[in-house]
């Protein structure tokens, strides 16, 4: 056990923490606490979530979590984004070739391309003549009739008289339809949020990183579905039942995360600003 693993335990004896107890408070894994506390930090999900792990940790013992981090940095990891390796390079380089040979291999038939929308143009104008030349020869002139323009007027008065009832049907329909929308809206409490007229046959959360990694976990209920650290600009989708009645995610970093439910962006601007460590709860009504 290093220094500061054993500086950590001790004052979560103090506190009179137990590690489950230290689970239920900071939302992290009791494995992943053992880890910090024995120094494994290789045991983690990743060198970026040790800092963060840390000063949560730090924060619930009552540990200055910014000295902490300060006076043990040369032994915390980095957490420095990992440059690319040179299998994506490769691959990066083969989609760019595959890409150039498409593009060369398609200008071969342009030549072809050309000639075939000529002739569908030239199709195209002699029956436009044709079609035009015989309306214009069966086109015959009607005397007006007073009787006739009597009918149409009346014609024309039910026709908009119909146009508005259907608009106001149309207006109603429209109206009941943006009711029953799903909507999420945080609640009173920061970090919940309501989820209203979820869909019969469910919806997809989707949770993506953006800006750098970040360490997701999935629940339902009290279940956890999934858990994994996301690179930046990889999104994972779970999909929520509707007989769901709650649903949680963690973040290790809530300022490189986003939430999407069924498509509607989750406005996190309320949360980003505390800790980055934050678990986000959506009870579903």
């Amino acid at each position: 056990m290093d220094e500061i693993g054993q500086k950590l335990r001790n004052a979560r004896i103090k506190k009179g923490y137990t590690i489950d107890d230290l689970q239920q408070v900071t939302k992290i894994q009791k494995r992943y606490l053992i880890a910090i506390e024995e120094g494994q930090f290789d045991h983690l999900p990743g060198d970026f979530y040790v800092r963060a792990f840390i000063k949560q940790y730090s924060d619930a013992v009552g540990i200055s979590s910014d000295e902490l981090l300060e006076e043990y940095k040369s032994e915390i990891p980095d957490s420095q984004p990992k440059e690319p390796t040179q299998n994506e390079e490769n691959n990066t380089r083969s989609i760019k070739e595959e890409s150039s040979s498409f593009f060369s291999n398609l200008g071969n038939y342009i030549p072809q391309i050309i000639v075939g929308i000529i002739v569908v143009v030239i199709i195209g104008v002699i029956a436009f003549g044709m079609i035009h030349r015989s309306q214009s020869a069966s086109t015959v002139t009607i005397p007006k009739d007073n009787t006739e323009q009597a009918s149409k007027k009346s014609s024309s008065t039910k026709k908009s008289s119909s146009t508005k009832n259907k608009k106001s049907n149309s207006s109603t329909k429209s109206s009941e339809k943006k009711s029953d929308e799903l909507s999420v809206k945080e609640s009173s409490t920061k970090g919940t949020y309501t989820v209203k007229n979820l869909p019969s046959d469910g919806a997809n959360v989707v949770v993506t990183a953006k800006g750098g990694q970040a360490w997701i976990q999935f629940q339902e209920g009290s279940t956890t579905t999934w858990q994994q650290a996301l690179s930046s600009g990889e999104k994972k989708t779970s999909k929520v039942t509707s007989d769901t009645s709650t649903f949680s995610i963690q973040t290790g970093n809530i300022n490189n995360t986003e939430v999407s439910v069924d498509g509607k962006s989750v406005d996190l601007s309320s949360v980003s600003s505390g800790s980055i460590v934050q678990t986000l709860t959506f009870n579903v009504e």
